[in-house]
C-alpha cells in the first residue's frame, strides 16, 4: 500500500500546526474512572481547565477512555454509556480558555470491547486467546488490528474528531505483546491474521513465518495499515487534524520505521533523565516537532509526587533539544486533583517559562555521534551515560541519514569528529561504505566489538580495522591491557581491566597496530568452586598468549579504533569499578583530541553546548538531583560551587564575554574558559562573540 500521500513533511506540519513547536510544556491529565466507580462527585471540568491555565499549558491530551474500555463520552458504538460527557465537558472548558486538546485513545487494549467481541482478541499458534495476566501489564483484553476491531476503532475515532473540536488524536498501545520464548505462545495467529498474511505475501502461510523476521514485518505492516486508514479518515475531515502515537520515532518494535513515517508529531514516554536525554537527541534529527512524556507523580496512576528538582531535571533535556515536555497528572477516580501537586507544578512551569529564551531557535553542537541499534535509541544507555560523565557533546541517531539532521548538514557526516558504533549495532554494506568514506575524509570511528561482521568475515571490517579473523576463544572472563599511554591514563599502572564476557575476537593484524592486548585469566573458571575460591587473576604472556585487544588502523586521513570485546559489557561490580568507563572514555579522547568543553571531575554534571543566532549557550545539568540517595525532597540546594570550565582553544578565542542566564550576571573569563560560580539543578551560561 502506497502511503506517501499520507506523509506530511516537517514544513507542512509547521504550517498546519505551528503551535507544536512553540509550546515548551504540555499536560496529559489522567482521569481514569471506570464504569464500576460510582463516585465522581469531584469531577469539575472548569476547575481542571483553570488549573491547566495556571500551569501555562496551551494544549492538553485528554482521555476518551482507558484500557478497561469504559468511555468518558457517549458513543453510539458502545453499549456502555457514561452518566455524563466527561470528555466533552473538559474539551469545552479548555476551549473556552484557548487551550487546545488532543484526544487520547487506548487502541489495542480494550477489555470491554474484548468481552463483547472475543473473536477480535489476539491468539497464539494453538488458537488460544492471549491470557489475562494480573502480574504484569497484560491484564486487559488485547485486540487484533487485522480483525474487524480495526474498522471499529477508526469509527470511534471518527466519532470523536467529528463531535468535538480537538486538534488530533494520540494513540496508545500501538503494538503487540513482546515476543515469547515459547513459540507456541507467540501472537497473533488469529483467523484474520492468517487471511491478511496470505493476501499480503502472495499465498504464503503465517505459520511458516512464526519466529522469523517475516513475522516482524507482518506485524509492522499490520500497524502501518491501521495508521494509514486512520490518517485517511483524519485527512477527510473539514479541518487539519494531526496524528501521533505513543512511541512515534522510537521504533520500539522491529520494522516500525514504516509506522513512524505517518506520525505528524514524534511522541513517547521516557521516565528518567538519561532516557529523556537519549531520545531527545535522537528525535531532534528528524525535523518533525517532538514531545516526550513523563509524570508528575512517581509513576502513572499514582498519587505520590516526585520532587520538584527531579521534574526540572527530567524536563530540561527535552527542552534544550527543542522539544516539548508533556507531564502526566493523575486524578483520583472521583475527580479530585491534589492542590499540592498543582501548586508545585505551577512553580516548575513558571521557572521553565522564565527561561523560554534559552530553549528557542537553538541548534545543538555535537562532536561525537552514536549510531543506535535498529530498534531505536535503546541499548546505548551505557555509552550515553559515560559520554555524559565525560562532558562530551554527542548526538544519537538510528541511521546515517538521520545523522545529517534536518535539513541535512552540508558537511555530511563530517559534522562529527568521531562516530561510535556500539557492539549491539550491525552495519549494512551501504553503511560500511559510507563510514569508510567518512574516515578516508578525516573522520574517526570507534567500533565496539562488531561481532556479527567479524563472525561472518565481512570484507569491509577487515579493510576498516586492518585485521583478519582467526578464532573466538571462550572463557569465564577476559581482561584488556592498554599499551598506549593515552589509553592507560587514570588506570592502575600495569593492571588490565576485567570484563565479564565469555568470548572475544582473536585477530591477526594486517595494516592495523595493537594499542592494547586482550589477556586471559591465570586459570579459567569452569566450576562453581572455582568461581567462589580461585582469584580471578590475569595470566602472564609466558603462561598464555596475549592477543591484540585494541587495534588502531589508519584509513586515508582518518583513524579506526576497534575493540575485540564489548567495552560496555555489564559489570556486576559497576557501582565500585570505574575502570571500564575510564578505558572507554580514553578511547574516545584518543580519537577525538581536545573536546569542546571539559570540566575537571564533576562527573554528575551534564553539559550541552548549543548555538543561537547571536550567542553560544552552555547548559549545565546536575544529575545529583536525579533519582537516588542524593536527591533532596525539600527543594533545590546548591550542590556545587566554582567549577572551572575549559573551552576548546578555538571557541575560547572567539568568546569575548560570558554571563549567567536568564539573570544576565557577568562571568569573568579565564585563559582557558571561565569558572561557573554555582550550580543547583541547572544553570545556563551565554557566550558572546565579537562581531
Amino acid at each position: 500500500m502506497d502511503v506517501s500521500h499520507l506523509i506530511r513533511t516537517p514544513e507542512e506540519i509547521d504550517r498546519l500546526f505551528p503551535w507544536l513547536r512553540e509550546e515548551r510544556v504540555r499536560g496529559i491529565p489522567h482521569f481514569i474512572s471506570p464504569a464500576w466507580n460510582t463516585d465522581r462527585s469531584h469531577f469539575d471540568p472548569e476547575y481542571y481547565a483553570e488549573c491547566w491555565e495556571r500551569l501555562g499549558f496551551r494544549s492538553v491530551t485528554l482521555l476518551t477512555g482507558h484500557h478497561d474500555g469504559c468511555l468518558l463520552y457517549p458513543s453510539r458504538l458502545s453499549h456502555q454509556q457514561p452518566g455524563r460527557d466527561y470528555f466533552g465537558e473538559q474539551v469545552a472548558a479548555c476551549r473556552k480558555r484557548g487551550i487546545r486538546v488532543l484526544a487520547y485513545y487506548s487502541l489495542s487494549l480494550d477489555s470491554l470491547v474484548g468481552s463483547e467481541h472475543p473473536e477480535w482478541r489476539i491468539r497464539d499458534l494453538a488458537g488460544r486467546a492471549h491470557p489475562v495476566d494480573y502480574r504484569g501489564f497484560s491484564h486487559y483484553h488485547w485486540l487484533c488490528l487485522n480483525s474487524p476491531y480495526r474498522d471499529f476503532a477508526i469509527q470511534q475515532l471518527q466519532e470523536v474528531v467529528q463531535n468535538y473540536p480537538v486538534e488530533g488524536v494520540w494513540i496508545d498501545i500501538l503494538y503487540l505483546p513482546w515476543h515469547k520464548t515459547d513459540l507456541q505462545e507467540e501472537v497473533c495467529f488469529c483467523e484474520h491474521c492468517h487471511r491478511q498474511y496470505s493476501e499480503w505475501f502472495h499465498g504464503e502461510h503465517l505459520v511458516d513465518a512464526a519466529g522469523t523476521p517475516r513475522h516482524d514485518e507482518f506485524r509492522a505492516l499490520t500497524y502501518r495499515n491501521f495508521l494509514a486508514r486512520l490518517k485517511e479518515m483524519l485527512l477527510a475531515q473539514d479541518r487539519p487534524l494531526l496524528l501521533t502515537f505513543n512511541g512515534a520515532g522510537r521504533r520500539r518494535m522491529p520494522g516500525y520505521k514504516i509506522c513512524d513515517d505517518l506520525a505528524d508529531l514524534l511522541s513517547g514516554e521516557a521516565h528518567n533523565p538519561l532516557s529523556l536525554s537519549i531520545t531527545s537527541r535522537s528525535h531532534r534529527n528528524d525535523g518533525r516537532p517532538f514531545e516526550l512524556l513523563s509524570c508528575a507523580e512517581v509513576c502513572w496512576s499514582h498519587n505520590q509526587m516526585k520532587p520538584e528538582t527531579l521534574i526540572r531535571l527530567e524536563s530540561l533535556s527535552t527542552l534544550i533539544a527543542g522539544g516539548t515536555y508533556t507531564i502526566g497528572i493523575t486524578h483520583a477516580p472521583d475527580g479530585r486533583l491534589s492542590p499540592a501537586i498543582i501548586n508545585r507544578l505551577e512553580r516548575w512551569s513558571r521557572w521553565i517559562h522564565e527561561r523560554a529564551s534559552l530553549f528557542q531557535e537553538s541548534e545543538p553542537v555535537c562532536e561525537v555521534g552514536i549510531l543506535a541499534p535498529e530498534l531505536g535509541p535503546t541499548g546505548i544507555e551505557t555509552w550515553a551515560s559515560w559520554l555524559r560523565q565525560g562532558h562530551f557533546q554527542f548526538n544519537v541517531f538510528m541511521d546515517l541519514n538521520a545523522a545529517l539532521g534536518y535539513p541535512p548538514a552540508p558537511e555530511g557526516l563530517g559534522r562529527y569528529r568521531l562516530i561510535v558504533v556500539p557492539h549491539a549495532r550491525t552495519l549494512s554494506e551501504e553503511e560500511a561504505r559510507r563510514l569508510r568514506e567518512y574516515v578516508e575524509g578525516g573522520g574517526h570511528l570507534l567500533l565496539e566489538y562488531p561481532a556479527a561482521a567479524l563472525r561472518d568475515h565481512l570484507p569491509w571490517i577487515d579493510e576498516l580495522a586492518g585485521v583478519r579473523q582467526l578464532r573466538e576463544p571462550r572463557a569465564y572472563s577476559f581482561y584488556l591491557l592498554p599499551d598506549a599511554p593515552e589509553l592507560a591514563a587514570g588506570l592502575p599502572e600495569g593492571e588490565p581491566v576485567l570484563y565479564y564476557v565469555n568470548s572475544y575476537a582473536c585477530l591477526e593484524l594486517t595494516t592495523g597496530e595493537a594499542m592494547g592486548h586482550v589477556v586471559p585469566q591465570f586459570a579459567d573458571k569452569v566450576r562453581t568452586s572455582d568461581i567462589q575460591t580461585v582469584a580471578n587473576y590475569w595470566a602472564r604472556p609466558d603462561q598464555a598468549p596475549h592477543h591484540p585487544g585494541l587495534i588502531l588502523n589508519r584509513v586515508g586521513k582518518g583513524r579506526v579504533l576497534l575493540s575485540v570485546l564489548p567495552l560496555t559489557a555489564p559489570n556486576r561490580d559497576s557501582d565500585r569499578c570505574p575502570w571500564p568507563r575510564i578505558l572507554a572514555l580514553n578511547c574516545v579522547r584518543s580519537l577525538l583530541g581536545q573536546p569542546l568543553v571539559s570540566l575537571r571531575g564533576c562527573g554528575q554534571v551534564e553539559v550541552f553546548l548549543s548555538r543561537q543566532p547571536d550567542r553560544w549557550l552552555l547548559h549545565f545539568l546536575n544529575h545529583a538531583y536525579g533519582a537516588g540517595e542524593a536527591i533532596p525532597g525539600e527543594g533545590e540546594e546548591e550542590f556545587l560551587r566554582e567549577i572551572p570550565v575549559r573551552l576548546a582553544p578555538w571557541l575560547r578565542e572567539a568568546v569575548t564575554a560570558a554571563s549567567l542566564e536568564p539573570e544576565g550576571t557577568p562571568v569573568a573569563l579565564t585563559a582557558e574558559g571561565f569558572v561557573l560560580p554555582r550550580l543547583g539543578v541547572y544553570q545556563a551560561v551565554a557566550l558572546k562573540e565579537e562581531r
